[in-house]
């Protein structure tokens, strides 16, 4: 065989074996996106060490990193499964919007979303997307941002380090719940300063969430909580729950600058300093590239 021929024949056999990867990249990810478009709704229930439970549960649905325009689950199968699941309140955990781009889209969403839940009180904390890339840590800009978002209905209540009292009918409890700024927007000192405060006005017949977009957030304010004889629901997004898997908590570990994912905190219910149950959820939307694998979008609905 010439020269020219076994060039030929390494060409065609090259050829094929790119083409072959092509069509195995291409189907993995059209497998990757297509977990995408899936919801799942998951019930947790968080029985915390201080909270007497004289009553039943308060229910919460629990959403997060919505990431406009890279939201692909489903506005209307979004609003069917909160009320379906019959919530008394709606926690929104930050990262509302990819960028600049998805704002327009996102209040159209939660203009919807306000509207099928016109009885329901919906908490929203900012996240490091909304805060970065969509107001670039100008205040201004956040603060016109999150007025943005609360005008999209009176049931929209919009936390950044403030602390609002929901009654809970039927229960004879109120909710406390104590809403958490962006952290690079914030400091440890307000944190702590905020659950202290917080815990100090939640009553006996009264049940402390704290909202926070990153759960980094525990880990600024760890020892408060360890201090405190007020048992509290933490509820956190931010992590997707890896949106794309990778064994050994590679990403966080190698990746990113997370505290909590690198010690495991990464998806799920947590016991957290004893007196604190700490629930992480996988979000809707997805950051960078619109795939998942190993997660899927979730509607969160925590009994407390």
């Amino acid at each position: 065989m010439t020269g020219n021929a076994i060039l030929a024949v390494t060409a065609a056999r090259l050829g094929i074996f790119l083409g072959a990867c092509a069509v195995v990249g291409l189907c993995v990810f059209l497998v990757c996106y297509s977990l995408t478009k899936r919801l799942k709704v998951t019930e947790i229930f968080a029985d915390v060490k201080g909270t007497e439970r004289t009553a039943g549960y308060a229910r919460i649905g629990l959403i997060s990193d919505l990431h406009f325009p890279m939201f692909e689950a489903g506005k209307a199968r979004v609003a069917a499964a909160l009320e379906k699941a019959d919530v008394d309140a709606v926690a929104v955990a930050g990262d509302l919007c990819q960028n600049g781009n998805g704002v327009e889209e996102m209040l159209e969403f939660m203009r919807f979303l306000a509207a099928e839940l016109h009885d329901k009180t919906i908490f929203v904390v900012p996240g490091n997307h909304d805060v970065h890339h969509v107001c670039a840590e100008k205040e201004e800009k956040i603060a016109e941002y999150c007025a943005k978002i609360a005008a999209c209905g009176e049931n929209i209540h919009v936390l950044r380090n403030n602390i609002e009292r929901l009654p809970v009918e039927g229960l004879g409890i109120s909710l406390v719940v104590c809403g958490f700024d962006e952290m690079t927007v914030s400091n440890a000192d307000a944190q702590r300063a905020l659950f202290e405060r917080a815990a100090a006005e939640t009553g006996e017949n009264d049940r402390l969430v704290l909202l926070m977009h990153n759960p980094d957030i525990m880990a600024s304010i760890k020892e408060a909580v360890e201090n405190s004889n007020t048992g509290s629901l933490a509820l956190a997004g931010h992590t997707h729950g890896g949106q794309v898997y990778m064994p050994f908590n590679l990403e966080f570990r190698l990746l990113r600058h997370d505290v909590l994912p690198k010690e495991g905190y990464v998806y799920g219910k947590y016991d957290y300093c004893g007196n604190n149950v700490l629930y992480i959820t996988c979000g809707l939307g997805q950051s960078f590239l619109p795939i998942r694998l190993g997660t899927v979008p979730e509607v969160a609905v925590v009994n407390f």
